[in-house]
């Protein structure tokens, strides 16, 4: 094989190294991006509205540890009060930060 071609196969296989390293590179950084706490607090509006009357929401948008679990993820905390036959009720929620996943909800 002269120098020419392997020169060639030499350069294919760094750019396809760089592309696969760039590629990863960019799913992981996507995958531990924290999600937005309003984009997370506005799926679990449209959640509860399917079967309740929401009357009042918030969420917290400084993520903190969630100490009831071990492994204390970070999670947004709020709460949503709702009305069901003429009742206030009130529920405060953890929600996982990267996923939006609502990891506790308690009625208050």
């Amino acid at each position: 094989m002269n120098e020419s071609k392997k020169d060639n196969i030499i350069g294919t296989l760094l750019l396809v190294t760089g592309v696969i390293v760039g590629v990863a590179t960019t799913l992981l950084i996507k995958e531990n991006k924290p999600m937005n706490a309003g984009k997370v607090l506005e799926q679990l509006l449209i959640d509860f509205k399917d079967n309740n009357t929401v009357i009042g929401s918030w969420i917290d948008y400084d993520p903190i540890p969630y100490e009831q679990f071990q492994s204390q993820p970070l999670v947004y905390i709020g709460e949503i009060s709702t009305k069901e036959m003429d009742k206030v009720t009130t529920y405060r929620f953890a929600s996982d930060i990267y996923t939006g996943e609502i990891i506790d909800l308690t009625e208050i």
